[in-house]
């Protein structure tokens, strides 16, 4: 009679301490974005954030909602994040720059000249100086993705900055009209979607875009010359990011959960940038494209062209950004001393 109130006691207690999973109550967090769903590489990338932050964190549910489902305009996600509508967004940083200047940063011709230059930033004063002006203005880094991305022309090879002369350019954002402007060539704007057709009708004879956009676009049926890989002047950063407020109400177990849910996906989402340059490559080669990359005078003469019209303009913006641009400039020089670093503290 004794053992059996003492087995009863104890699990009765059991039971308060560690109630039911059924009547546990469960958190979503919304992941909002504009692109297909399982087929871009932002989305798939996002649900393996999803299913790593559900393996670390009991009770939370991480839902993907793809091709603007929730309602809210692909700019207008950082808005919606500040209002509370949804948690997270896949977001092109760049598309916050009419709200915060300063978030130009994600777009800027030239820099960096790759995802593996990109790559190199992470862990870097530029990366602590950009999580500090997010979270001033609502908002948490959670991912470090970087989108690739290249140039692709309907009627000559591209090369240095006098190629674009007279030609009819698309590049997608200001800081790249600018550049392509003071080249020679005449900007005009076009949306992602109708790019194809642009192309087809003679609207336009360039468009610098990601290289996953170029093959689900269909650009390979127009555009015959494309200056892929290497060393380049698109590359973009389009990061998971959350809202602050809805970070800073994670308990330090959660968060580091998150963090590594994070580091998961930037791994996954460097590879999905490594094989769409290569299916880019091998689409517009099949369609009997020529592809080029640009040689380091090449590049060096768009850095030069860039320096003196989009990256001044960006400096203007305020003291932040021109602290942001040096920094991101210095952190490049910097990244083989701090890059060894890291490596002796992993042997250690």
């Amino acid at each position: 009679m004794v053992r059996c109130s003492r087995f009863c006691f104890a699990l009765a207690m059991a039971i308060v301490v560690f109630p039911p999973v059924a009547g546990a109550q469960v958190r979503e967090f919304r992941i909002s974005h504009q692109w297909e769903a399982n087929v871009d590489a932002r989305d798939r990338a996002a649900r393996v954030f999803a299913a790593e932050v559900e393996k670390r964190v009991p009770g939370v549910k991480v839902t993907v909602h793809a091709k603007s489902s929730l309602g809210v305009k692909p700019v207008e996600q950082y808005e919606a994040l500040l209002e509370g509508k949804f948690e997270m967004s896949v977001y092109p940083l760049f598309y916050g720059s009419k709200k915060v200047p300063e978030f130009a940063i994600g777009l800027l011709p030239g820099v960096p000249h790759n995802t593996d230059t990109a790559r190199l930033l992470k862990g870097s004063d530029f990366a602590d100086k950009l999580q500090e002006l997010a979270e001033d203005k609502g908002i948490h880094v959670l991912t470090w993705w970087w989108l690739g991305g290249g140039i692709a022309s309907s009627k000559k090879e591209i090369g240095a900055p006098e190629t674009v002369v007279g030609l009819k350019v698309r590049g997608g954002d200001k800081t790249f009209d600018m550049m392509l402007a003071k080249a020679g060539g005449s900007p005009m704007f076009v949306s992602s979607n109708e790019l194809a057709k642009a192309m087809a009708d003679g609207r336009c004879e360039l468009a610098l875009t990601s290289y996953e956009s170029f093959v689900s676009y269909k650009l390979y049926e127009h555009a015959k010359f494309v200056t892929f890989g290497g060393k380049g002047i698109w590359t973009s950063f389009q990061p998971l990011i959350m809202s602050k407020q809805a970070w800073q109400k994670l308990s330090d177990a959660e968060k580091e959960a998150f963090i590594e849910a994070a580091e998961i996906s930037n791994v996954y989402f460097e590879k999905t940038q490594e094989e769409a340059l290569k299916a880019a490559i091998d689409t517009f080669k099949k369609a009997g494209a020529k592809v080029r990359q640009l040689s380091f005078e090449e590049y060096a003469a768009w850095l030069h062209v860039a320096r003196d019209t989009s990256w001044r303009t960006y400096q203007s913006i305020s003291p932040a950004a021109d602290e942001l641009l040096i920094s991101m400039l210095q952190s490049f020089i910097d990244s083989d001393s701090r890059v060894r670093a890291e490596g002796q503290k992993k042997v250690q």
